[in-house]
């Protein structure tokens, strides 16, 4: 497990527990919450792809550093959710940002590691870094970000296409991954500052 794998793993579980911190679960539900939110996209994309067994059962690190991140979460969550609701908010979308970028352009590489080509691994990457946080909206009884008009799925595009292209063009390592995981978390980042959203569907009158 690589140092960009161990941070994005550890930081979306972290994500994961702060999204249920104001609910009634106890503490090993918030863990699993944290642990479902860490694994869930790369899970999603192994099984997409064929890629069995999934990552995290070929290398338990990745099990035991979302299990870890997200019990050291807990003290964080509860600090955080007694606190103002602003800077709770803000905790929680800087650590999903942060998990976001990171997934994106670790699902885009798995996908052309393992052969596929440029389109399939933008849909990698993008799978990978949604994945996790609509199942953790779920669990935590709200409406998944990819579906409330924020910047966000649009981010893992966009990041996921840069981080391909520069690919396809022999840019030299790591700057397509940096690029890559910078494109995603400075538009999630942006969209959440400046309260950017797409067009909404409206009904007629």
């Amino acid at each position: 497990m690589s140092g960009a794998e161990l941070a994005g793993t550890v930081t979306f579980a972290i994500s994961g527990v702060l999204a249920v911190s104001s609910s009634r679960l106890d503490w090993l539900g918030a863990v699993v919450v944290g642990v479902v939110t860490a694994l869930g996209g790369g899970t999603i994309r192994d099984l997409l792809f064929g890629d069995t067994p999934v990552f995290w059962l070929n290398d338990l690190g990745f099990l035991l550093a979302a299990t870890l991140g997200a019990v050291a979460a807990i003290p964080l969550a509860h600090r955080l959710a007694n606190g103002p609701v602003r800077r709770f908010d803000e905790a929680l979308q800087l650590a999903d940002a942060a998990g976001l970028a990171l997934f994106v352009v670790l699902g885009a590489e798995v996908a052309l590691e393992l052969s596929f080509g440029p389109a399939a691994a933008v849909v990698a990457g993008i799978i990978t870094g949604v994945g996790g946080g609509v199942i953790r909206d779920l669990l935590a009884d709200r409406t998944p970000l990819i579906l409330s008009g924020e910047i966000y799925a649009t981010a893992a595009i966009a990041g996921a296409l840069v981080f391909v292209v520069l690919g396809e063009l022999a840019v030299s390592d790591p700057l397509p991954a940096l690029a890559g995981a910078l494109v995603v978390f400075g538009l999630r980042v942006a969209g959440i500052r400046r309260q950017w959203s797409l067009p909404r569907l409206r009904a007629a009158d």
